[in-house]
C-alpha cells in the first residue's frame, strides 16, 4: 500500500499548486494516486492539466475509465506498456462509486508501481461513500482513505478569478468553470422547459437520472431514445425525439454548451449530459433537489442492461438505500464472470456482503 507524503494535502490551498507539488514529489517504486474532489464545473480538469504542465510536462498522459484500466491491468502484457523510460500519468475523470470499489479491488495495486494515477470524483459520491459503513463498499473507502491524496477543489470564485472573468468579458457567476460554461443559465433553461419544451425536458431529465443512478459514461442515441420513450406517450416517434435531442443540444444565450453534448470533444457519436445540471437535481448550490424514485431506478436498470452499467447501478442503488435494486443489479453484473468482465469479481463480492446482511 502506498505511503502518504506529509502533510496530507486536504487544506484550502490552490488545487493546481497541490497537484503540481504532489507530481513533483512522486517517485517509484509506488507512485501516488491524486484525487481531485469537487462538484461539477469547479475547475477540476483545469487544475489537473495545469499542475501536470508545471511539474511533469514531458510525462506520457493517457486517459482511462476505471473499467478500461481494470481490463488492461488484467492482461499478461500490462507491465510492458510502461517501457521506454519516462513518467506515465493516467487520468481517470469522473469516478463513480463502483469505479472506486473496482480500483480498491486490486487495480491500483497493479497500476501504481508503473504510473501516477490522477482522478476526479464528485463531492456527492465522495461523501456518500465515506458515510456508508457497509463492507460492500469497503474497497472504495480504502481508496479514499488510504490510497488517495485528496485535493479539494473549491467551487467559489477567488478575487483573482472574478477579476479574470470581468477582464475577459465573461459573466461572473458562482464558479470559474461554471461561469465560462454558463451553468446557471443552462439549469434555468432546463427547468423552464418543463412547460415550454416538455419533450426536450424529459429527454434531459432521463439522461440526468442515468448519471444520478451511478452511470457516468456517454449514452448512445438509441439508448437515449429508449429512455425518452419510457417517459413519454410516444412509443415510436423518432422525428419527435430528434426534435427533443436538437433542443437539448442547442446553446441557449449566455452558454457555451448544450445540456446534452457530443462526447470526446465533439468527435464521438455518443452523448454526455451536463453534470452541473445533474448536480442541480441533486440539490447542489441551493437548487431544489428532485426525488429519484423507484420508477427512475427501474427505467435505468431496464434500458441499460450491460454488466458494467449494472455494477455501477448496483453500488449507487446501495448508497441510496435501495437494497432490492442493488442486489438485482449486482447479480446481473456477476453473470459476466465467465466472460472475464473486469467488474464481475468486485460485483460478486459486494453482492455477497449485501445478501449476507452485512451490506
Amino acid at each position: 500500500m502506498p505511503q502518504r507524503p506529509h502533510p496530507h494535502p486536504e487544506g484550502p490551498g490552490d488545487p493546481t499548486d497541490e497537484v503540481s507539488r504532489l507530481l513533483a514529489s512522486a517517485s517509484e517504486p509506488m507512485n501516488p494516486m491524486i484525487l481531485l474532489e469537487g462538484p461539477p464545473l469547479s475547475g477540476i480538469s483545469r487544475a489537473m492539466y495545469e499542475g501536470l504542465q508545471r511539474s511533469l510536462p514531458q510525462a506520457r498522459l493517457a486517459q482511462f475509465t476505471a473499467l478500461g484500466l481494470a481490463q488492461v491491468a488484467a492482461q499478461p502484457d500490462f507491465t510492458s506498456r510502461f517501457g521506454g523510460g519516462g513518467r506515465y500519468v493516467l487520468w481517470l475523470d469522473g469516478l463513480t462509486p463502483a469505479d472506486l470499489v473496482l480500483l480498491g479491488s486490486g487495480v491500483l495495486d497493479k497500476t501504481l508501481p508503473h504510473a501516477v494515477v490522477l482522478a476526479s470524483v464528485d463531492t456527492v459520491w465522495h461523501d456518500r461513500l465515506l458515510a456508508d459503513p457497509s463492507p460492500a463498499t469497503a474497497p472504495a473507502r480504502t481508496v479514499l482513505l488510504e490510497y488517495a491524496h485528496r485535493i479539494q477543489v473549491p467551487f467559489t470564485l477567488t478575487a483573482r478569478e472574478r477579476n479574470y472573468l470581468r477582464e475577459k468579458g465573461y459573466p461572473v457567476s458562482k464558479g470559474l468553470a461554471e461561469s465560462l460554461v454558463g451553468g446557471e443559465n443552462l439549469v434555468r433553461h432546463y427547468r423552464r422547459a418543463a412547460r415550454s419544451a416538455p419533450e426536450g425536458h424529459l429527454l434531459v431529465q432521463a439522461a440526468i437520472d442515468v448519471r444520478r443512478c451511478g452511470i457516468h459514461r456517454p449514452l448512445t442515441e438509441d439508448e437515449l431514445y429508449r429512455l425518452w420513450c419510457s417517459r413519454t406517450d410516444h412509443d415510436n416517434s423518432r422525428p419527435l425525439f430528434e426534435r427533443a435531442l436538437h433542443w437539448a443540444a442547442a446553446l441557449p444565450d449566455g452558454t457555451s454548451t448544450g445540456l446534452l453534448y457530443r462526447a470526446a470533444g465533439g468527435t464521438s457519436p455518443d452523448w454526455r449530459v451536463l453534470a452541473y445540471a445533474a448536480g442541480a437535481d441533486d440539490g447542489n448550490h441551493g437548487h431544489k433537489p428532485r426525488p429519484l424514485g423507484a420508477r427512475e431506478w427501474n427505467e435505468v436498470a431496464q434500458h441499460l442492461p450491460e454488466s458494467g452499467d449494472q455494477f455501477n447501478l448496483g453500488i449507487a442503488a446501495h448508497l441510496h438505500g435501495r437494497s432490492d435494486t442493488a442486489t438485482t443489479a449486482l447479480a446481473q453484473a456477476t453473470r459476466a464472470a465467465d466472460a472475464g468482465h473486469p467488474a464481475a469479481e468486485a460485483a460478486a463480492t459486494a453482492l455477497h456482503h449485501l445478501r449476507a446482511g452485512t451490506g
